[in-house]
Order: C-alpha cells, then structure tokens, then sequence
C-alpha cells in the first residue's frame, strides 16, 4: 500500500509535467501567433498614425485623427481581445530619432513630434495554461513610426528653361543651380552646390561651381503651390491665421498698385474681397487677381513689409527710388513660406532687394536687375530666370518650400 501511494503521486506528478508541457507547446504556440497578429497591428498603427501625423501638419485636424487612424489599423487585422472587445492599445508621440515624447491623446500634438509609437494589448483565452491559473492571457507588441519629410525644393535657382545669371559677385550657398535648356553664367562668383543644365553651359573661369557642371535630365518646375491655393476658401489662405486680403482691380487691363504710402491709397478689408485700383500695403496675405506692382508713391524710404503676394497675372516691383525688403507672412514648417507667387512674370528691377522666402513664376520669366540683392533664406524658381547686377547672394533653406512626399520609416 505504501509503494501505491508513492505511485500515485509520482503519476499525479508526471500528469501535471504532462499538462504543463502541454500547456507550454500549445497555450505557448498560440500565445506567440497572437504575439505575431498583435506586431502586425502594431505596426500597421503606427505607420497609419505617422502618416496620418504629417497629414494634420500639413492640411490641419487634431489627435481625435490620430487615434482614428490607429484605431482603424488595428481593428483592421481582426485581433480581438477575450471579451470580443477591440484591443486596448497605448500610444506615445516620438521626435524624428524615436524619443518619447508625451502621451497621444493629452490634447496636444507637441512641436517637435515627428512620429507615432504604438503598444497593442492582446488578451485572448488559454486552452491548458488556465490549469496553472493563466487565464486569459496577455501579449504586447510594440513598434515605432517616424516621418522623414524630403524637400520639394533642391536648388536656389531653378529654371525649366534657361537660366542666365551675370553679376559682378554671385554667391551661391547650400545648393546648386538647375537650368533645363542653356546655363549662363557670368563673371564672379562661387556657387556651393552643382551647376545643372539641360542643353548647353557657358560658365566663365571667374565663377566656381563646387559640385561641378552636370547635364541633367529635363525636370518640369516643380508643382509648389498654385495661385489658387491663396485664393478665399483656398488651403493656404485658410491656413493663415493673420490678415489676408483678396483685392480685384477696377480696370483689369491696369495693374493692382499696392503701395506703401498711405497718401491716396485704399485701405484693404481683412479676410474680404475688395474692389480697387490702388491699396494700402499693409502686412499680411494677399491674394490679387490680375498683375499687381509695388511701390512707395510718395517720399523716398524703404518698402519693408511682411507679405505674402499671390496674383493671378504678373508681379512688377520695379521702384528705382526706394529698397524692398520684405519676408513672408505666410511662414510654415510643412507649408513653406511664399513670398511672391505669380501666374505669369515676376520683374524685380531696385537698388537694392533683401527678401526672405520662395519667389515662384509658374507660367513666366523671373527678371531681377538690381545692384545689390541678398537673401539668407531664399530661392527662385521659373520657367525662365534672367538676373543681373552688381552682386546676387543666395543661401537655401528647403523649409521655404512645402514639404515634398514624406518617408515614413518603422523603427525596431
């Protein structure tokens, strides 16, 4: 009798060794299918939500976004928890290195986010496991979504077309040149990045391309923004949160004068359309239709404002008295920051222009003639770009243009 009690136990023993192995291969098994559905989830939510991230920075929408899209991916892979419920999930906005920045749903997508990191939670029930008091049980699985934007703009002169470029000193800084057809060059000058051309070059030994003379393929002008954009009801001109004015000329043969002497000129009606020949500039966001042109009527001082000028036709400042200086009043990290946008032409003929910004004719020539011009975030883009003068210094920043297709990256 007492061999027979050992017996027992030694079988009551070897019966749950059975069990646990038998919960291990099988409640082990699915645990780490679950694990699997739970990382595809994860990782689909993560992405959604990254994306979904650069979309809000550019077009607007809130974390209520976000969450939907997350939401979304992980309903989408069908992985449910033990109470027929959605699973939980946890989520973190991460910088551009995948740094934890603060939690997704606080109320505010914080400055600097740059990605979306994302725990699904997966409950589901055991078949064995439950004997040994694991039931249910639990996985996590984790990934990490970053969004690397990429520059719609590359060069700080672009032209579809040829470009000429003659001036006593040209300085041309964290960038090159593009011209689609013939690049001319001439005289002085330093150019950091290459010099691209189409057809022909003719480059002058005073002016040095530090990434060297290259023929490129044909490259469309890049599709940045439309004059439309600005327009009332338009993305951008909804995105400003300034004043903005929308003026139509009384003779649409004449230019639109925007002129910064108050003498004589209308007063423009924020976030309105008006109609006038004349109008005070004041700063802010204009959209124009038709040609428009700069100037100080009266007395002779600088024209300096903070603007962002849109019109339908051409853009003339062409004041020989006075120096421009102006910055955009639309200033963006996702939507660039126009400073002159022009259906047709753009004619830049001063003394002396300092400026700040993209300057952009989609369906003309840049003209610019003038003794000194000078930008230290800048860039100009035409069909068709013919500049001259005493000195032209260019220095790219690509966040002057709107971001290009972002990269979205996952991270393990």
């Amino acid at each position: 009798m007492k061999y027979r009690g050992q017996a027992l136990v030694l079988i009551a023993l070897a019966f749950a060794a059975f069990l646990a192995l038998l919960a291990l291969a099988i409640d082990g098994g699915n645990a780490y299918a679950q694990r699997r559905r739970a990382q595809n989830a994860a990782d689909a939510a993560a992405l959604s939500a990254a994306r979904r991230l650069w979309e809000v920075r550019r077009q607007g929408g809130s974390e209520a976004d976000l969450l939907v899209a997350i939401r979304e991916a992980i309903d989408a892979h069908g992985t449910f928890n033990v109470d027929d419920q959605p699973n939980h999930f946890e989520a973190f906005y991460v910088d551009e290195s995948g740094n934890v920045l603060g939690p997704l749903g606080s109320g505010v997508i914080p400055g600097n986010a740059g990605g979306v990191q994302v725990t699904v939670i997966n409950r589901f029930d055991a078949f064995f496991a439950g004997v040994f008091g694991f039931d249910p049980m639990e996985v996590r699985a984790m990934a990490t979504a970053v969004v690397h934007p990429t520059a719609a703009c590359a060069f700080a002169l672009f032209a579809e077309n040829d470009l000429r470029a003659a001036f006593l000193l040209l300085r041309i800084q964290a960038a090159g040149v593009h011209a689609g057809t013939d690049l001319t060059l001439r005289w002085a000058g330093n150019i950091q990045g290459p010099c691209e051309y189409g057809t022909s070059a003719s480059i002058e030994f005073g002016v040095q391309c530090q990434g060297g003379r290259v023929q490129a393929p044909f490259q469309p002008l890049p599709d940045l923004y439309a004059v439309s954009d600005f327009a009332p009801g338009g993305p951008l001109w909804n995105a400003y949160a300034g004043d903005r004015y929308c003026i139509r000329p009384q003779d649409p043969t004449q230019p639109i004068l925007l002129d910064a002497h108050p003498a004589g000129a209308v007063a423009p009606s924020p976030n309105q359309c008006i109609t006038a020949q004349r109008v005070r500039l004041r700063d802010g966001l204009y959209y124009l239709e038709g040609a428009a042109r700069v100037l100080r009527s009266q007395s002779m001082a600088t024209i300096r404002a903070t603007v962002t000028l849109a019109a339908t036709g051409s853009l003339i400042l062409d004041d020989p008295n006075n120096r421009y200086e102006l910055q955009p009043a639309l200033n963006d990290p996702q939507r660039g920051a126009p400073l002159l946008v022009a259906g047709q032409a753009i004619t830049i003929t001063s003394p002396y222009f300092w400026w700040i910004g993209l300057i952009l004719a989609r369906n003309g020539p840049v003209g610019l003639s003038a003794t000194t011009a000078w930008s230290d975030r800048g860039a100009i883009y035409g069909k068709r770009l013919d500049l001259g003068g005493g000195s032209l210094q260019v220095t790219l920043d690509p966040t002057i243009c709107p971001a290009g297709t972002p990269r979205v990256e996952l991270l393990r």
